[in-house]
């Protein structure tokens, strides 16, 4: 195997796994309580059944891309592959991110906001949030300016919760999300389940759509177990 096609393939390999380790990599789980109301299991159904179709098309994406790299040249087979690792980069969250979505201000409702943390604000009720937003077509999350990625954690760390090993402020608290299609995100919040919700935790939804909204890169190192770098010897038997 010629060296340059060598090294086409071996940075082919390592973009789909790396897509899929994005993919496959769970935010880690929380601490499960001993019952859930139905809205919890509708969400978790709801979720689960966005995750296969999302691994559906991420695997008939990466059908599509081990094609156009075998039926290519060598010069468009570099170029798919620096696409490709725009688009994965965009996925990961780890580039910064400027379109039109909605911006969401979680405030209390009687003004203190040291009684509405304390009375309901958890790393459950973001999640919720989260899982909805990303149902309605949601491409890009920032909560507090902390990106949104699949290796996100959202937990208690002590008494305070940390979104990305990072505290956050008590309320108000502000969560950007770009979306393709920003009026109907709105439509949905508006009117959403996690809206009410808060509100019975005396948490305020307060909506804007914004033709450019900046959504920060995710910043932290990601772990990849299951990406293992071949040395280029063992590649074509070499």
């Amino acid at each position: 195997m010629h060296r340059n096609q060598i090294i086409v393939f071996s940075i082919a390999t390592f973009i789909i796994g790396l897509m899929l380790a994005v993919y496959f990599n769970k935010t880690p789980d929380q601490p499960l309580r001993e019952t859930r109301d139905m809205w919890e299991i509708r969400m978790q159904l709801q979720e689960e059944q966005n995750t296969q179709q999302a691994l559906q098309n991420e695997l008939n994406e990466l059908k599509s891309i081990e094609s156009q790299y075998l039926s290519r040249s060598e010069k468009v087979q570099i170029e798919a592959l620096s696409e490709s690792m725009e688009n994965l980069k965009e996925k990961a969250g780890i580039v910064t991110i400027n379109a039109p979505g909605v911006i969401i201000r979680l405030d209390s409702m009687n003004g203190n906001e040291d009684d509405a943390f304390d009375f309901g604000l958890t790393p459950e009720l973001l999640n919720r949030l989260i899982n909805e937003l990303n149902s309605y077509g949601a491409k890009h999350i920032a909560i507090q300016n902390e990106r949104v990625t699949n290796f996100t954690a959202i937990r208690y760390v002590g008494d305070r919760i940390h979104i990305n090993q990072r505290p956050i402020p008590d309320l108000p608290l502000t969560v950007k999300v770009a979306s393709d299609d920003p009026d109907r995100l709105l439509s949905y919040i508006e009117v959403s389940q996690s809206r009410d919700e808060f509100a019975m935790y005396n948490i305020q939804f307060n909506l804007e759509k914004r033709e450019d909204i900046n959504i920060p890169a995710y910043d932290k190192k990601i772990q990849l177990d299951y990406v293992e770098v071949v040395e280029e010897d063992k590649v074509g038997g070499e």
